[in-house]
């Protein structure tokens, strides 16, 4: 019975995603579009970690998959060529630092490429993919990111 909220919100995800990233004109909209499917799908797989929460591996595996898509995607849209024009919460530093950003970025494409790899099972085998692709994320933002204003 508690599939139903969980498939429901990961299905409207990718639906809004989807459109969202095909109708996008500009690199840093696209990036932006990555970033916030990227931040749903943490929304999602976070409930799973929660005590007494529902796991369900098909969701789980399938809110990997659809993150690792959009950071993928979301990868361009941080090139040197897309980093002003339009408003973005994304610090010059990405740039300035553009070596420790794109190892960043590196790895949490490779921790998120795990995760979908070792096709979590259960909460026990989900929740340690899921902590590391939730703290490299984290970590690049605390860096990266400004806070909204």
């Amino acid at each position: 019975m508690k599939r139903i909220p969980i498939f429901a919100a990961i299905l409207a995800t990718t639906l809004l995603s989807t459109t969202a990233m095909g109708d996008v004109p500009s690199p840093i909209a696209r990036r932006q579009a990555g970033m916030k499917t990227i931040a749903e799908q943490m929304k999602i797989l976070g409930a799973m970690t929660r005590i007494g929460g529902s796991f369900d591996d098909f969701f789980a595996q399938s809110a990997f998959e659809i993150m690792q898509d959009a950071a993928r995607s979301a990868q361009a849209g941080f090139a040197e060529n897309v980093q002003t024009g339009e408003a973005t919460r994304a610090k010059p530093s990405i740039w300035a630092e553009g070596s420790d950003f794109n190892a960043r970025m590196v790895r949490f494409l490779a921790d998120i490429d795990a995760a979908v790899a070792g096709e979590p099972t259960d909460q026990a085998s989900f929740i340690p993919l899921f902590a590391v692709v939730s703290e490299n994320c984290k970590s690049c933002h605390e860096h990266y990111r400004a806070p909204k204003t």
